[in-house]
């Protein structure tokens, strides 16, 4: 998978400040700086191609603690979507003033 560099990539910042630092931190330059940034940047992902950097599971077990890890991640969703439903049977608060408890 490539990486896509972005107006809020944390390296183009890091590197426009580092252009900005290195020149003196001249005042009113950013956009250059940025631009210049934006450049170095993309021509470093483009000379180490769109799967630089990615690690590829290179046997059965580590790809299946992968796909179970992206199984959980979604049952994970799943179980916040249930969360929001209103229940069928709201707890109310009892004579006691315990919440939760079922009157």
């Amino acid at each position: 998978m490539e990486h896509i560099t972005g107006s809020d990539d944390p390296r183009i910042r890091e590197r426009a400040h580092a252009i900005w630092d290195r020149e003196g931190r001249p005042e009113g330059r950013h956009l250059q700086h940025w631009d210049q940034a934006t450049r170095e940047i993309a021509e470093e992902d483009a000379a180490l191609g769109p799967d630089a950097g990615l690690q590829v599971p290179d046997n059965a077990s580590e790809r299946a603690l992968r796909e179970a890890a992206e199984h959980l991640r979604g049952v994970n969703a799943e179980s916040k979507e249930m969360h929001r439903r209103p229940s069928a049977d709201p707890v109310t608060v009892s004579e006691t003033g315990w919440a939760g408890t079922r009157t």
